[in-house]
């Protein structure tokens, strides 16, 4: 069922379990192996009761007893290598769609993107671990008890009738445990997930939870959360092992009764003694495969919820587009673009075309919320376009991977955020190829020059965490230095003097003007009047649409109040 799901879309997921069916192949024909030497203790048990025991041949037992050592050793050895096998084949899940896992778990902080799980990568360990514990084997023992089922006809057709009526009565138990499970299952996950996320996102804001003292309230609010999943896998514990329970009555039942029968026939002469211990060992073996499942069940319920929200976040990435297109080095144009909030049809930005040559700096203002930010997400391609489009040299925006936009962009946010790294590897976005004259290069065009040879260790001191090393202002010139690496043509920077000083200010003027003079486009988020003297021209927005567009000069002397006010 997971693969016809997967396979209709060809997702990273469906190419995954295709690529492992030599795998799950070998998995099968081993079980196989597995499930008829099973038989081993039984026909041991019925060659003892039949034949040692009649004829009292000690070299018949002794031949008997090498030859079920043999074939137990081999047993265990084929359980072991299924073990090692089913262990390999979660690994090889894992590496097959790792990166696009990670894809999609970054983009689903994106904004205006469709949500992916925010616990793809979590999804992902647990389905890797499903596939690795015992619960598969399980599952692949399943189809052998039809059987054991007849090998007990083959001994008496009472024999086989009960146990067939054992298998059917423990498969009904099973559906019955899945329908009465899943969905608090579901619900756990649900729930679990939730609490887990918000006690993430309380973490990453501490700095501002702490000092105003709502931690008491988050806590008590995550604590609301937790308990209610908790509750749930409690309840879902409870259903599982209830079945089990009754699952494990219902074999004790059975393995008893089947003893009785054979002991009834043996009285009548239908069979002999060693049929009856035989049929006592098959029974219990086409039973186990039954109550081994349902003892999984919720390791099969959780693993299966996992790999439905990993199918279905990875569904929606879009594949890397198969041509490389060049670097652009002439022109950015928005052509009517209009943006929305995700799954509405109200609109965001509306109405927005401009164009930008080489060596144009372009200011983008307004009132808070006219949407200076949200159309920056647009050109970096982090919103999905509701009308018009975004080309670069002619192309539309997303004929380039993002690793590839990454080679022509620069882009400094408003939340500025150094990583975990040195500040040569933050410079150089972690590109393992980046040669040292264009991290120099990098930070002398952004003026950091200076900073950063003061601190101890130079380029190869690390940043700390989440950039704590450095005040906000140094980490905006330090972002400023990484978004200016290896001299992109497109360079994006939203408000980035909100936390600089007049010698950062200067520096970061100097860093425009030197992308202008080597034929890059500059596109500026501004509030403060003097950041537009860089500028050559000017977009102003507000409530989410286009007011003027054009000449810097010219467009300042129709929008803007005498004092500057609205800058």
């Amino acid at each position: 069922m997971m693969e016809k799901q997967s396979a209709a879309t060809g997702s990273p997921v469906s190419k995954a379990i295709i690529s492992a069916k030599p795998h799950l192949i070998a998995a099968a024909a081993f079980s196989g192996a597995i499930n008829i030497l099973a038989l081993t203790g039984s026909l041991f048990m019925l060659q003892v009761y039949d034949r040692v025991l009649t004829s009292r041949s000690l070299e018949t037992l002794l031949a008997l007893c090498l030859l079920v050592l043999v074939l137990y050793a081999i047993t265990a050895g084929l359980e072991a290598i299924r073990s090692r096998l089913f262990a390999r084949i979660g690994r090889h899940f894992e590496m097959c769609i790792r990166e696009a896992a990670f894809e999609a778990h970054m983009r689903a902080a994106l904004p205006g993107s469709e949500k992916a799980s925010a616990t793809t990568l979590r999804d992902l360990d647990q389905v890797r671990g499903f596939l690795a514990s015992g619960a598969p084997s399980a599952l692949f023992d399943l189809p052998w008890m039809p059987f054991y089922c007849i090998i007990l006809f083959l001994l008496h057709p009472y024999l086989g009738v009960l146990g067939l009526f054992g298998v059917v009565v423990l498969t009904a138990l099973t559906f019955l445990s899945d329908r009465a499970s899943s969905p608090v299952q579901r619900a756990a996950g649900g729930q679990a997930a939730e609490a887990s996320t918000f006690a993430e996102n309380l973490r990453l804001s501490a700095e501002t939870i702490m000092p105003m003292g709502l931690h008491r309230a988050m806590k008590s609010r995550w604590l609301s959360l937790s308990a209610r999943g908790g509750e749930r896998i409690i309840d879902a514990s409870d259903i599982a092992n209830g079945y089990g329970a009754v699952s494990k009555w219902i074999r004790l039942s059975l393995q008893s009764m089947v003893l009785a029968i054979g002991a009834l026939l043996v009285i009548q002469g239908a069979a002999t003694g060693g049929i009856m211990i035989a049929a006592s060992i098959i029974l219990g073996r086409a039973l186990a495969p039954v109550e081994q499942a349902i003892g999984h069940w919720r390791g099969y319920l959780t693993g299966k919820e996992a790999y439905e929200r990993l199918n279905k976040s990875l569904q929606n990435l879009v594949p890397d587009p198969d041509t490389k297109l060049p670097l652009p080095k002439s022109e950015l144009k928005v052509l009517g673009v209009g943006l929305a909030k995700p799954n509405s049809d109200s609109a965001i930005l509306s109405g927005i075309s401009f164009e930008a040559l080489a060596g144009d700096c372009i200011g983008i203002i307004g009132p808070s919320g006219s949407g200076k930010s949200t159309l920056i997400r647009a050109l970096l391609g982090l919103w999905p376009l509701a009308a018009g489009k975004i080309t670069v040299d002619g192309s539309a925006l997303d004929q380039w991977s993002l690793s590839d936009q990454g080679r022509f962009i620069g882009y400094l946010p408003q939340g500025v955020e150094l990583f975990p790294g040195t500040i040569r590897e933050n410079i150089s976005r972690f590109l393992p190829e980046a040669s040292d004259a264009d991290v120099l290069a990098a930070s002398q065009e952004a003026g950091t020059d200076e900073l950063i040879r003061s601190q101890e260790g130079g380029f190869d001191a690390p940043v700390g965490p989440r950039g704590s090393r450095f005040s906000f202002g140094q980490r905006q010139r330090l972002a400023l230095a990484r978004a200016l690496f290896g001299k992109p043509f497109l360079v994006i920077l939203d408000e980035p003097n909100s936390a600089l000083d007049s010698d950062g200010e200067q520096a970061l003027l100097k860093a425009m003007a030197g992308v202008r003079a080597r034929g890059g486009i500059v596109l500026l988020v501004a509030h403060r009047p003097n950041m537009l003297q860089v500028c050559n021209k000017v977009l102003v927005l507000a409530e989410g649409r286009q007011q003027a567009f054009g000449l810097r000069d010219e467009v300042l002397r129709k929008v803007l109040k005498p004092q500057g006010e609205g800058t």
